[in-house]
């Protein structure tokens, strides 16, 4: 556990007196200009445009054929600036593949190497609103908290962005932390995971990644047309299962198969955690797979991990 004596001052006031955790695997882009908000509603799946300072929205990044390349956390402190959180592995190809697309935009796309973000578990003297809702935004002198989805009956927990450099033990509770992302259905697109996933395959239709009433942007036609047609046909489950930690992790992106089936891959490994003795993970497979919760890991008779539906994360407000 982070020691208190680590945090300095300035950190530890309102809204929370709970120990921050180090989330060096998420990294910030800034996105500034008097053209931000109308580029970044061009690009995302979720509306930007409209975006208000006490608001964060969950959103996809998609290829024209509508797979994910990122999902990120945007919120927008100020008219003609935007802060976008993503999986420190994409963020600099991410940064550079926004900024081909900026044209004669009056927007630039930054890696914010002097933000840091860090994760809090809320106490008491956090405020209701941070508490009771995600994806709410609450500044302060120090930066931003931005309210993260919890699991029903956990803990409500904040994203807390600021300046980098802060003294803290940067592995101390990260696994916990992944863990519940896994546990709230919120997982995190990285390297081995690109190019893979349609939104709704992650229940971003369903927790409010997903605008269908605005504009156009990559992938919105495919997006829109598996909608309207109701023609998703893999979507998000989770599970767990014992793990060793001698054991090598499996990696995200992987196959999953049907425990003693006939070796055919039957769904991918979305995101994954290790904490403790225990694997989490996340995964796509077919909604015709329902009846069968009986996976298994690097094979047929691999490891097996019981796999049942997700409840949606709590939509942007």
């Amino acid at each position: 556990m982070i020691q208190r004596a680590l945090i300095p001052e300035d950190l530890m006031s309102a809204p929370s007196l709970a120990p921050l955790t180090a989330l060096d695997d998420l990294a910030v882009l800034t996105v500034t200009g008097a053209d931000a908000a109308d580029f970044l509603h061009r690009q995302l799946s979720n509306d930007v445009l409209h975006l208000g300072p006490a608001q964060a929205r969950w959103a996809a990044y998609c290829t024209a054929q509508g797979r994910m390349l990122a999902n990120v956390v945007v919120w927008r402190p100020a008219e003609d600036r935007i802060l976008m959180m993503v999986s420190r592995d994409i963020a600099q190809a991410f940064a550079k593949r926004l900024s081909m697309f900026v044209l004669r935009a009056k927007a630039q796309v930054t890696l914010a190497d002097d933000l840091q973000v860090l994760g809090c578990l809320l106490g008491p003297e956090a405020p209701d609103e941070l508490k009771a809702q995600p994806w709410l935004r609450v500044p302060d002198a120090q930066g931003d908290w931005i309210s993260a989805a919890a699991a029903a009956g956990s803990t409500p927990r904040a994203w807390r962005v600021v300046e980098a450099g802060q003294t803290l033990d940067p592995g101390a509770n990260q696994a916990a932390w992944r863990v519940a992302d896994i546990q709230a259905g919120l997982p995190w697109i990285r390297t081995g995971t690109q190019d893979l996933f349609i939104p709704q395959t992650l229940n971003m239709d369903l927790n409010g990644g997903i605008d269908f009433k605005k504009g156009c942007y990559p992938g919105q036609e495919i997006i829109a047309r598996s909608h309207y047609r109701g023609t998703v046909k893999r979507r998000m489950a989770r599970g767990s299962t014992p793990w060793a930690n001698s054991l090598a992790l499996p990696q995200a992106g992987a196959d999953l198969y049907i425990a003693q089936g006939d070796g055919r891959p039957a769904g991918r490994i979305i995101d994954l955690a290790h904490d403790g003795q225990t694997l989490y993970l996340l995964a796509e497979r077919s909604l015709g797979d329902a009846d069968t919760s009986g996976y298994s890991l690097g094979g047929a008779k691999g490891p097996v991990i019981e796999l049942f539906p997700v409840d949606p994360a709590a939509p942007a407000a």
